[in-house]
């Protein structure tokens, strides 16, 4: 009888492995014993469905985005309100988690980001693809927050995005930092009480609006 190829539930079960462990260590502190012990698998077992542990490293991100932006989908689908509105609900709720969280873990890209940016090329061209789709995603929803009228318009949907994300993810560094969830909340208020909210457009705003997204 022929071996045949393993199932796919074990190739999910290590990528879920794969994203606690990078959670908890990193990716240069989780070594390939570290990944084989954890998973509870041989080092052929691993090698059927990854190359290299690069190669793992990608794909977990890969999987990682799917199940959050699936994640998010399903919840927003839940919320009351406008679409800005429903925004800042999700994003609370988000913060809320973290508070019953025992570790700071953050957001698993935001952290990679930093640690291996300056890496081989494929784990930044990962990082890249996953930040573009957030951000891409971001903007969407921006554009139908200024169709509905609950967001400014004279700065264009791609920009908003870009600060959110940036934002949010300075705050999540700060909170690492701090060991507090209030830069996250400042952050929140911040954005959605006076930055984002429709109104008047600003000279210096339709410049930067115009150099960055010409």
């Amino acid at each position: 009888m022929t071996k045949g190829r393993p199932p796919t539930h074990s190739r999910e079960k290590l990528l879920e492995k794969g994203i606690e462990l990078f959670h908890q260590h990193g990716y240069h502190g989780t070594g390939l014993t570290t990944i084989l012990q954890a998973c509870q698998v041989s080092k052929g077992s691993f090698y059927n469905f990854f190359n290299s542990k690069e190669e793992y490293a990608v794909e977990v991100i890969e999987f990682y985005q799917a199940l959050e932006i699936d994640r998010w989908n399903q919840e927003f689908a839940l919320l009351e309100g406008n679409h800005f509105v429903k925004i800042r609900k999700a994003l609370d709720h988000m913060v809320e988690e973290l508070d019953s969280c025992r570790e700071n873990v953050g957001c698993l890209i935001a952290n990679l980001s930093g640690e291996i940016g300056n890496a081989s090329p494929a784990l930044r061209q990962a990082i890249s693809r996953a930040t573009s789709r957030v951000l891409g995603l971001m903007a969407e929803d921006f554009m139908i927050c200024q169709q509905e009228g609950s967001v400014r318009t004279d700065l264009k949907p791609e920009v908003l995005a870009q600060l959110v994300w940036d934002c949010w993810q300075g705050a999540l560094l700060r909170m690492k930092v701090e060991d507090s969830r209030a830069p996250l909340r400042q952050t929140l208020a911040l954005l959605w009480e006076h930055i984002l909210p429709s109104a008047a457009p600003r000279e210096s705003d339709r410049d930067f609006n115009k150099e960055q997204l010409a």
